[in-house]
């Protein structure tokens, strides 16, 4: 039976050469990035007057499009809309059905899909990938093998979690039916809006139930049901990118006043990320974060659906491809081994290094590190956004163990920290530095990475109190 619309209301999707002819046009905009070859959704909506959501749609060829949207669209861009631009939906399905099990045997595995419903939202464009093949060759294995629902990458700032996920989601999208990509950092800017969160929602729930004539409901956790009903109908590859933005908030008053964020908000995004790892659907969630969410530590472990990977630092062997790349060829061994010790084999970190020296060293590593800064300009603000909300108490615990030369263990840190915080206080704290990244692993003792110590050392005040 035609919806009661259909007479009112033409629906299509653009071909590949129409696809083709609006992302050239894209480019052209003045606030097209030619680095990561992106353009955001936010710019795109003030030159189009369409919504992120509508231009999402048109940009992952979704069969709910209206025809005026695209004629709108294209004008909008100085395109005319030539009929050869555009085709009916059912033209595009081409999709064979996978053959139902025979009742005596055991349930068919789904058969992989070479043709994915992919948006890739804000994902960057990976032209070069440095390390972290043992990392790939693990998250493979818990996606593909164990059928992991949701896996967590969790490293300071810096260290290639982005990167690495946007790999993996290249690597598997052929063996999913949709591939969804989304960055929560946007979100945090307006997370004190209550239809942020919601808006994400209905864009997910559109993206996996383009043509479903359900109506998404207006309640919160009837609405994470329903996009739950989508993760288990479609088997969806979901990374998100960048969680603490939205979950800021959680733990500190000082950090929820930087961030802007309700306490609403976090609640909704907690129970978000706890329905994703608990939920019933046969699909992947990827999470990237500076810091593991709560919810997902209690849950998460090496023989549950649930796992979290902390990333660590490149070796000396893989950041020297970073080095090869800007044509660092001066410096002895002793000085590439010291550099990358010294930043934690931090990708982030290293190509900042990197740049400097062949822009103003011209690529002397030995004259650079003979400058003994190493702790510069472009450094020190990525630094203070990562730690520009930590409380007194945690300032205080951090700056204890830079002072060390050696690892601290617990017992001794205790004997920095003023009696009038208990212990049970500190415990606290000191797990939530920990779920921040900030300690190099070690058994049973907290150390910092050289870089931190000096920066902490220089920028925290030689007294600190506690009030």
């Amino acid at each position: 039976m035609p919806h009661p619309n259909s007479r009112h209301r033409k629906v299509a999707v653009l071909t590949p050469q129409g696809f083709q002819r609006l992302q050239s046009a894209v480019a052209q905009l003045p606030y097209w990035n030619v680095i990561t070859q992106t353009c955001s959704l936010e710019a795109l909506s003030e030159q189009t007057g369409l919504s992120p959501q509508t231009l999402s749609k048109v940009h992952a060829r979704q069969a709910n499009v209206d025809l005026r949207t695209l004629v709108r669209y294209f004008n909008a861009l100085n395109l005319d809309l030539d009929p050869s631009d555009y085709i009916a939906p059912p033209q595009l399905d081409k999709r064979e059905p996978v053959p139902a099990s025979p009742s005596n045997s055991s349930p068919a595995i789904p058969l992989p899909i070479f043709n994915p419903v992919v948006s890739w939202g804000m994902a960057p464009r990976i032209s070069v990938f440095y390390g972290c093949s043992t990392e790939l060759s693990t998250l493979n294995n818990w996606v593909l093998q164990q059928h992991c629902r949701l896996v967590a990458l969790v490293g300071m700032g810096g260290i290639g979690k982005t990167w690495l996920a946007t790999r993996l989601a290249e690597q598997l999208q052929d063996k999913f039916q949709a591939v969804i990509w989304r960055s929560l950092k946007p979100l945090s800017r307006s997370s004190h809006s209550p239809s942020s969160f919601s808006d994400f929602i209905i864009d997910l729930i559109q993206h996996l139930a383009p043509t479903s004539k359900r109506p998404i409901p207006e309640i919160t956790h009837d609405k994470i049901q329903y996009l739950l009903d989508c993760l288990h109908q479609t088997r969806c590859l979901l990374i998100l990118d960048n969680v603490e933005s939205v979950l800021t908030g959680a733990h500190t008053s000082a950090s929820r006043e930087n961030n802007g964020a309700s306490p609403s908000q976090e609640e909704d995004w907690t129970l978000l990320f706890h329905s994703l790892s608990q939920g019933r659907h046969q699909s992947c969630v990827v999470l990237t974060s500076r810091e593991e969410p709560k919810s997902i530590q209690r849950i998460s472990g090496s023989n549950l659906s649930i796992r979290v990977l902390p990333l660590q630092g490149l070796q000396l062997a893989e950041a020297q491809q970073i080095f090869a790349a800007r044509r660092l060829s001066q410096g002895s061994p002793t000085d590439w081994s010291q550099l990358v010790t010294y930043y934690g084999g931090n990708p982030l970190f290293l190509e900042t290094v990197a740049t400097t020296v062949q822009y103003l060293f011209s690529g002397n590593l030995t004259a650079f590190i003979n400058q003994k800064v190493l702790i510069f300009d472009e450094i020190q603000e990525l630094l203070d956004q990562q730690l520009g909300c930590l409380s007194n108490l945690e300032q205080l615990i951090i700056k204890a163990i830079a002072e060390q030369n050696n690892p601290m263990k617990f017992a001794e840190l205790r004997s920095h920290i003023p009696d009038k915080i208990s212990t049970a206080t500190l415990l606290a704290a000191v797990q939530l530095l920990t779920a921040r990244s900030l300690f190099e692993r070690a058994p049973e003792c907290f150390s910092l990475p050289q870089f931190l110590r000096d920066y902490i050392k220089e920028r925290y005040p030689a007294e600190l109190s506690i009030g």
